[in-house]
């Protein structure tokens, strides 16, 4: 799985206005509906919530990565948003969020959000990408970021 790949500018934003979890689950739904990606928003939203409530998603380090997976995600996507201002989530650290990863994955058997997950996962665990990654400031920079990680797998 090619993550750079997958970058999709219209999922991207470096100053994203929201002030709470609630505004950014929906605002960041809304931006995965006008990319085409998942065809009913309502149904996307409320399986973010869902999610939700199974277990946060708050990562840690000021990181979040909402997910669904769902009959109406039309292709695999993801955003990648840096907020204007840090939101309380629920987070493993107890620290507020600042940066977020939502995935949608449509609902097949290959489960594709895991390995997606998994990878960004991966990849957050080291310091000098997440960091690199929160500080990105243009589409080119992240895609090169996820590509050099890549080869180094």
């Amino acid at each position: 799985m090619n993550i750079a790949e997958m970058i999709d500018e219209k999922l991207v934003n470096f100053d994203f206005e929201a002030g709470t979890k609630d505004d950014v689950l929906k605002g960041l739904g809304k931006m995965m509906y006008d990319a085409g990606k998942v065809s009913d928003l309502k149904q996307y939203i409320d399986g973010l919530y869902e999610r939700e409530t199974e277990f946060s998603t708050g990562v840690g380090n000021g990181v979040a990565i909402p997910h669904c997976k769902s009959g109406c995600v039309r292709e695999a996507a993801f955003t990648l948003v840096k907020l204007k201002n840090p939101v309380e989530w629920e987070t493993l650290d107890g620290r507020p969020v600042d940066y977020v990863i939502m995935l949608a994955a449509p609902n097949t058997s290959d489960n594709v959000h895991l390995k997606m997950l998994s990878r960004l996962a991966a990849n957050l665990v080291d310091d000098d990408f997440r960091e690199a990654l929160k500080s990105a400031s243009s589409v080119k920079e992240i895609k090169d970021l996820f590509s050099s990680k890549k080869e180094e797998e």
